[in-house]
């Protein structure tokens, strides 16, 4: 199934599985769980009238694949400007993952500092696409289309953890929703494990999205681009900073995460 029809499933009440096309390692994707979480919220709470400025995400356990799970939504505050929702999926009666949405209404300002456009960068047609290897790469890879314009490769040794590059649906979705911008966002691998020499299973903990509204409109098919920074990594986390945007340069989200890396140092 695509991403598309999960969405349709996820805004309904009753329980659906997963499959495991769609699964990252031991899991299902922790971006597909938050963005059917959101498309859950949207579709019951009907906050029509304000616009998604932020995500907090916890990945608080993995999601089997082919095993019903279910959404829930409450809303915690509904103001005249910000209005506050919890969404969890549930699996086996246990919260797999929770996030916090915040919404909120325009409103005049004499405040206007613009976001920094995206300076010119390698086209999609001439950058490096991520391929699917059944066994090497996760499961999910198989839906999107991931074209890297930096070096920094997983388990290459890079020296810095800079990752960027263009992204989007393969089979592009009806329309190009916050929800479905969520799930691309954490398509990509975490920036941390470029610097990595070997392979290291590495798990996002948390992490925070904040949109940038009013913006300009996208096609179903646009490609979005990608930009990431670690911006500290010891002991076994890694803290990274990243930046989506549009295809004409417009900003369009700040993204933050705290990755776990489970790799071993070797002592000589």
């Amino acid at each position: 199934m695509n991403f598309t029809q999960y969405q349709a499933w996820a805004q309904q009440d009753a329980p659906f599985s997963i499959d495991k096309n769609w699964a990252q390692g031991r899991s299902v994707f922790g971006g597909l769980s938050a963005a059917l979480i959101l498309s859950h919220i949207e579709a019951k709470t009907g906050l029509t009238d304000k616009d998604l400025r932020t995500i907090n995400a916890h990945f608080c356990g993995p999601i089997e694949a082919d095993k019903p799970c279910l959404i829930n939504c409450t809303l915690l505050s509904d103001g005249k400007s910000i209005s506050q929702v919890q969404g969890q999926l549930i699996q086996d009666g246990k919260v797999k993952t929770l996030i916090m949405a915040c919404f909120g209404a325009q409103r005049h300002s004499s405040i206007k500092v613009a976001g920094k456009s995206l300076n010119q960068v390698l086209p999609p047609e001439d950058a490096l696409r991520m391929p699917f290897m059944t066994g090497l790469t996760p499961d999910f890879i198989q839906h999107m289309d991931i074209r890297f314009t930096s070096k920094n490769l997983p388990f290459t040794g890079s020296e810095n953890g800079t990752l960027s590059g263009w992204m989007r649906f393969i089979d592009a979705p009806e329309y190009f929703s916050d929800a479905a911008v969520l799930a691309l966002i954490d398509a990509w691998p975490p920036a941390v494990l470029g610097m990595l020499k070997q392979t290291a299973p590495a798990s996002t903990v948390t992490w925070n999205i904040e949109f940038i509204q009013p913006r300009s409109d996208l096609k179903n098919t646009d490609f979005l681009y990608y930009e990431c920074d670690v911006v500290l990594a010891d002991r076994g986390y890694a803290h990274t900073e990243g930046k989506i945007y549009h295809p004409n340069g417009q900003l369009l989200a700040l993204s933050r995460q705290l990755v776990a890396v489970y790799d071993k140092v070797v002592t000589p």
